[in-house]
């Protein structure tokens, strides 16, 4: 059983549905009529993913609230009068004060979930019943309503006990609390907290205090002093403090050792004893061990995509296990060290991984409140798979749970599945915020307000961009993207748009320009590929780029795909001379209904209805440049003066084709076009990201190389050349090109006897010198052989 729907009245910037109302053909469910006077009030309808619902907005739109409404639906607990909304109508403050009013509907219902439903309410249910609505109005009993006779009958709730046995559990990540610089032994030795498991800063400074102080506090009676008793006191007091704060990192820090790493708390006692007995190697020991578990459990450089060789480890100090950390350098720093939002990622990533699901197996939603503040861009695309692994989790013990987070930042949509946008806008006066509709499928148009402008489209945010000619291809690429995801095809024949931002220039004469601004100007330049129609005015753009500015190529040729070098044997394209431009990849069938919708949208209804007629026998082909230019020829036939915008038209053809069942067949040939064309474009952008990657290799090691021949320009010894190389492989990660590198490396250990006799000389220094240079240049020369 799902949550498939929010309904919310008369809640803070919630008033009602006023759209639905306004609308012509307005019928009021049951729900929707207040029972006090008959008058009509339609709910606010918030819709919910099966797996993840992403809620953006501006400021004060409601996104919060949602949140609490969904909370309120589902215990009825904090339902407030204090949270009626302020502009509504009926806000009043006598006697008749209301409360506001929440529901929820429910689908895919089990038939375990039908039986409780059916004790709730005392009544006999339908074998057949997948669905249900349950409604808290006004701040009385819960009541349902289940489908009937083709409308909704009203039950009353009489087994409260067995209806929250039903409903879905909620949980939130907690984005306030972050894993805590170190944890006392003791607290994990005892699984509470007490005087010596405070602050550790304030801990050490009461000793240091008492220590300090001693003589006036222990020494004979005359050289006591009792004015340092005050200070004492403060100091204990500080030290002995127990903030809610505090307390929830330590409790977080339990939950990492205990039950993500599962380290039994006997060893954590165990070690509390090694340390107050001085049995120094044995507490070593144990955590030795507690770092290779704690390692093993969490396999972080998986999740955390800015450092593959990212270790979170524990060190001994004192009564304390610290948390420090170990990067791709091998550097290892204190926990307070590192950035907030790796701490804050870690909190994220330790609460997600110690997530226990009720034991009933009742559903479960999660529900997040702006959990950006603290991340990188980078850290919100890994807060987006871990998103992803709970509503489709990839261990099959662990059980799926809804997700519905709310988020100011561009860089938490998943550009993937623009389908769980949900954009809240707040309208004037007593409106109240509403749904904006169909958010995803109008080019992302009401995400403009609601983040101030759309990053994406303006800068190369992603690892590797995709420039196109114009917005109708990018509205083509990222809609079929969304098409073949839902289908579940191989990655490989499909676009990552989480990796690669789809970059429209404007036309195809911009693309040089465009390239050279993002490749052009600065050392750390972004992969790039370039697609381009094979059209007169893309081949001019081809040149151009091979040109170059100052007479060098803006990018390597490989990366640039024309349609028209699309493998023709295993395309079918519309156009009968070949794939020139996107619209050539769309069978006629399919394009046809798509040119009447376009006119529906735009035309007068005279100018559509003229169109109703057009077959695909009425397009002609001769003396046009492809399948666009041939569709607006045969539709102006028809209709004079005629225009087919080619935005416009991408965004019909994607709603015929995933709107219409009987364009089966036409569908299989379009999405087999552009599994190919997705194919190749993801092996040019594997390609691109490889080479940028040894870029940066290469230049790590041409800077290292270049300081170790200044230290040693005629000679060094072999443990000098050893030190050199581990300074080399420090910097590098576990890609390809870093494997081969390594494997470069060693042969360079082997043929030089390095490991031997470290004080000795290297005989053949030039030798060496020039086996650095073929390790600078051994990979560039590998990605240009391929």
């Amino acid at each position: 059983m799902i949550i498939s729907a929010v309904l919310i009245r008369f809640f803070r910037s919630f008033n009602f549905d006023y759209l639905r109302k306004a609308h012509e053909n307005f019928t009021p469910a049951p729900w929707d009529v207040l029972e006090s006077d008959d008058l009509q009030y339609p709910f606010v309808r918030v819709p919910l993913e099966a797996t993840v619902t992403t809620v953006v907005g501006a400021n004060e739109s409601g996104k919060s609230q949602l949140l609490s409404a969904i909370k309120c639906a589902l215990t009825g607990v904090g339902i407030e009068r204090g949270d009626f909304c302020r502009y509504s109508q009926f806000f009043a403050v006598n006697r008749s004060m209301a409360f506001p009013d929440f529901g929820l509907e429910f689908r895919n219902l089990e038939e375990n979930e039908r039986t409780i439903l059916a004790k709730a309410c005392k009544i006999t249910i339908d074998e057949g019943l997948t669905t249900f609505i349950l409604f808290r109005i006004n701040g009385k009993d819960p009541e349902v309503y289940i489908p009937q006779n083709n409308g909704w009958e009203r039950h009353t709730v009489h087994d409260k006990k067995a209806l929250n046995t039903l409903l879905p559990h909620w949980f939130e990540i907690d984005t306030n609390v972050a894993l805590p610089d170190s944890v006392p032994i003791r607290y994990l030795a005892e699984g509470k907290s007490s005087a010596q498991t405070g602050p550790r800063k304030e801990r050490h400074s009461f000793i240091k205090l008492i220590m300090e102080n001693a003589p006036s506090l222990f020494g004979a009676s005359s050289e006591r002093d009792t004015s340092v008793a005050p200070t004492l006191a403060s100091a204990f007091a500080a030290a002995n403090q127990s903030t809610e704060s505090h307390d929830r990192q330590l409790a977080l820090a339990d939950d990492l050792l205990l039950k993500v790493a599962t380290i039994s708390r006997i060893a954590f006692q165990e070690l509390l004893k090694a340390v107050e007995s001085g049995r120094d190697g044995f507490a070593n020991g144990i955590v030795e061990r507690m770092n290779r578990t704690l390692a093993a459990s969490l396999n972080f450089p998986k999740w955390w995509s800015q450092d593959n060789q990212f270790q979170l480890l524990l060190t001994l100090r004192d009564q304390d296990l610290v948390f420090t950390i170990r990067d791709r350098t091998g550097t290892e720093y204190s926990a307070d060290e590192r950035s907030g939002g790796l701490k804050y990622f870690l909190s994220y990533f330790v609460q997600y991984l110690a997530h226990e699901p009720p034991k009933s197996a009742v559903p479960e939603i999660l529900l997040m409140d702006e959990p950006d503040a603290y991340l990188s861009s980078a850290g919100q695309q890994d807060l987006l798979r871990i998103f992803e692994d709970f509503a489709n989790p990839q261990n099959p013990d662990r059980q799926p749970c809804q997700v519905v987070y709310v988020t100011h930042s561009p860089f938490l949509i998943d550009k993937n599945h623009g389908e769980r946008i949900r954009v809240l806008e707040k309208g004037d006066g007593d409106e109240g915020t509403r749904v904006v509709r169909n958010a995803a499928r109008n080019h992302y148009e009401p995400l403009r307000s609601a983040f101030g402008s759309f990053v994406a489209e303006t800068t190369f945010i992603s690892n590797c961009n995709l420039v196109l000619e114009g917005m109708s291809d990018q509205v083509m690429l990222a809609s079929m993207s969304a098409r073949l995801r839902r289908q579940r095809v191989a990655s490989m024949d499909n676009l990552d748009l989480n990796t690669l931002t789809l970059v429209p220039a404007g036309s195809a004469s911009q693309i040089p320009y465009l390239v050279y601004l993002a490749r052009g100007r600065d050392v750390d330049r972004p992969a790039l590929i370039v697609l381009l129609d094979s059209d007169s005015s893309g081949d001019q753009a081809v040149k151009a780029l091979k040109k170059g500015p100052n007479g060098k190529p803006a990018i390597d040729e490989k990366f640039v795909l024309q349609l028209g070098d699309l493998p023709s044997n295993e395309l079918i394209s519309t156009y009968p001379d070949g794939v020139v431009a996107i619209e050539d990849l769309i069978p006629l069938t399919i394009a046809i209904p798509a040119v009447k919708q376009y006119a529906k949208e735009f035309l007068a209804p005279q100018e559509a209805a003229a169109l109703e007629a057009l077959t695909p026998e009425d397009v002609s082909f001769d003396d046009t440049s492809g399948t666009h230019d041939a569709l607006e020829r045969a539709a102006a036939a028809r209709v004079e003066g005629f225009h087919l915008d080619k935005v416009g038209f991408a965004r019909s053809v994607v709603d015929v084709v995933n709107r219409d069942d009987d364009l089966t067949e036409a569908a299989a040939i379009m999405d087999a076009n552009f599994r190919i064309l997705f194919r190749e474009l993801g092996r040019r952008q594997r390609q691109a990201l490889r080479e940028i990657t040894t870029e940066k290799i290469s230049a790590r090691i041409k800077r290292l190389k270049r300081s170790f021949l200044l230290d040693h320009p005629v000679g060094a010894t072999r443990e000098q050349a050893t030190l050199h190389l581990e300074d080399i492989e420090a910097g590098l990660d576990n890609s390809l090109a870093a494997e081969d590198v390594k494997s470069q490396i060693r042969t360079i250990r082997r043929e030089f006897k390095l490991d031997d006799e470290p004080n000795e000389p290297i005989s053949d220094f030039k030798a060496f010198r020039d086996a650095l240079d073929m390790l600078v240049y051994h990979q560039v020369n590998q990605v240009q052989e391929n």
